[in-house]
């Protein structure tokens, strides 16, 4: 193999290389688990469950004052009593391409909550909505 061959096998396998390290950084970035966001953000409403027990925080994410991602939108689940699930900030939802302004929530029952027409059983986090899964 000559010198210049050489030079261009190695500027593209350097090239690649960059680019597979600068895709896993990327994806670990953007790859956000729900409970990393729990207590993030400007709560901007509460819904109160039917029975009180507990309550739907609203909340607006803007960690990069919109310079670069649009403004998320989270409700997240705290119990107002004392009892065996005891949940604290816990988000159900998040998404970030919404077409409204903030969710539109109704409880529909004590332990189910509808969020922007997406059915969730708080007791069940594989009904926890992630946009990011979608």
């Amino acid at each position: 193999m000559n010198k210049p061959m050489k030079w261009i096998l190695v500027i593209v396998l350097s090239s690649v290389a960059i680019l597979i390290a600068a895709g896993i950084t990327l994806y670990n970035v953007i790859d956000v688990n729900l409970n990393e966001l729990n207590g993030k953000g400007t709560v901007v409403s509460t819904v109160e469950s039917p029975g009180k027990r507990y309550v739907a925080e609203i909340r607006l994410i803007d960690e990069n004052g919109n310079a670069t991602t649009p403004i998320g939108q989270a409700v997240s689940i705290t119990t107002q009593s004392t009892d065996q699930n005891q949940l604290k900030n816990e988000t159900i939802y998040w998404e970030i391409h919404s077409d409204s302004e903030l969710p539109k929530v109704n409880w529909l029952d004590e332990d189910t909550i509808e969020i922007n027409r997406i059915k969730i059983d708080i007791d069940d986090e594989d009904t926890y909505y992630n946009w990011q899964n979608e």
